[in-house]
């Protein structure tokens, strides 16, 4: 029998094993597990020991705009869970995470795609005081609607001698 509790309160007896796994509770910060053994003779003394719980965060999931196939903003949601009591999150198109920053954890930051239609995946993790998970990662694929980043008539003249002239524009989203 295993507990946290010196007095076994809600412990059980299990099978006798030389290594049983053992749950602690959660909560980062100093354990101590009372153990106790029995056979047909009676009960052991109790002994302890104690250890340190420096729990590392996991991301579990991760689903951008709570799981949509498609998307025509830029700016997407990527809800998720974690455990491990993270503080900060890492977002990005690129799985080595070049020139990205840590940011204050949120479990539904907005996260802007790059542009361009297609099929995006986004790479998250997270970190706490202890270190850093691993990286899960979700795709959405973005069907932008067209957007006109800059218009000029004739390059931006501010007189023309003909009816007819040229309209100079960028646009995105494949007009």
């Amino acid at each position: 029998m295993a507990s946290e509790d010196a007095g076994f309160a809600g412990a059980h007896w299990q099978a006798y094993t030389t290594a049983p796994s053992f749950m602690l509770s959660a909560g980062d910060g100093a354990k101590a597990v009372y153990f106790k053994v029995v056979n047909t003779q009676g009960e052991s003394a109790v002994v302890s020991d104690s250890i340190t719980l420096m729990e590392l965060p996991v991301a579990a999931t991760l689903l951008i705009n709570s799981g949509t196939a498609e998307t025509i903003w830029r700016d997407v949601t990527l809800n998720n869970t974690v455990s491990g009591s993270p503080t900060h999150y890492m977002a990005s198109e690129d799985a080595s995470f070049v020139a990205d920053a840590w940011k204050t954890y949120s479990a539904s930051p907005v996260f802007t795609l790059s542009a361009g239609d297609g099929i995006k995946t986004v790479y998250f993790k997270v970190r706490n005081v202890n270190g850093e998970s691993g990286v899960i990662s979700d795709t959405i694929t973005l069907k932008q609607f067209p957007e006109v980043t800059m218009f000029r008539i004739n390059n931006g003249a501010i007189s023309a001698t003909d009816r007819t002239v040229t309209l100079n524009n960028v646009a995105l989203g494949s007009p």
